[in-house]
């Protein structure tokens, strides 16, 4: 009993975390449940799998309502990323996967400490190889007129990157959530909360089809993934309160929760690794 009090306590945890840096905390969840209350691996990505849902819905409901999620980027991440996850599972047959997941994991942890380290500088570069690339013919400005932001894309850069993420998904067996917000915010200068906003978004359908794959595996276990989702669902909420009163979601503090994020995740994914591979 006292177990279950303890992973539903620690699942509201870092679903409040995952809202507010947009992950939505599968991530962190998978080595959690596999060192502290020694889930199989399978299961394990099952269950966090199926908490993610919850958490996303909740999220993207409010989320919703503030309209601060821009379909158009969720679409333009999502389904290149469908194909790169394809692509990254076949890819796994030919490529030394334990060597890349090792850099991979050292890559997002720098990432993280780049963020944190350069947060506090403002972004008003214009020039640099990645706002010409922004500039190219198949750019276009998109508005959000309730909050009264814009900001400019590029439909084939954006649809490349989530390429990209989808076929480090495949090949390294993790989530591209936590690569997808960071790209938004840092390459392609989107506002914080309308990145966090989308990333949970696209944790809807990633989240679904995950648990469809999963359930046809045999990979969850509903007993034990239920109290999970509820948690994951509080969490949410929680995540969503203290974003929206307590702590005000400027760019800077945003940036600054999702540079810890990244460095959260390196090191998880890195212990995952270790797991797996039982090194």
């Amino acid at each position: 009993m006292l177990t279950e009090i303890l992973l539903f306590a620690v699942g509201i945890v870092v679903s409040t975390f995952g809202t507010m840096v947009g992950f939505g905390g599968g991530v962190f969840m998978v080595p959690i449940l596999i060192m502290f209350f020694q889930f199989p691996i399978e299961l394990a990505i099952g269950t966090a799998m199926t908490a993610l849902l919850p958490a996303a819905l909740v999220s993207s409901i409010f989320n919703f309502r503030e309209k601060s999620i821009d379909y158009v980027v969720a679409s333009l991440l999502q389904f290149p990323a469908m194909v790169g996850t394809l692509i990254g599972a076949f890819l796994v047959a030919y490529m030394p996967v334990l060597q890349m997941q090792i850099l991979f994991a050292l890559f997002v942890l720098a990432v993280g400490i780049y963020m944190l380290i350069t947060y506090k500088q403002e972004k008003k570069r214009k020039q640099g190889m990645m706002y010409r690339l922004n500039r190219m013919p198949t750019s276009f400005i998109r508005k959000n007129h309730p909050r009264h932001l814009a900001y400019r894309l590029n439909g084939s850069l954006m649809a490349f990157f989530g390429l990209c993420s989808g076929v480090i998904a495949g090949l390294f067996g993790v989530g591209g959530g936590f690569l997808q917000t960071p790209i938004m915010i840092r390459v392609f200068k989107i506002p914080s909360q309308i990145a966090i906003s989308t990333s949970l978004f696209i944790l809807v359908v990633t989240s679904l089809s995950g648990i469809s794959s999963h359930y046809w595996l045999g990979h969850i276990d509903w007993t034990k993934s239920m109290p999970l989702m509820l948690a994951f669902a509080i969490g949410a909420l929680l995540g969503k309160t203290l974003k929206g009163q307590q702590f005000p979601p400027t760019q800077q503090f945003s940036e600054k929760l999702i540079g810890v994020g990244l460095m959260l995740a390196g090191i998880s994914v890195m212990v995952h690794i270790f797991l797996k591979y039982q090194l």
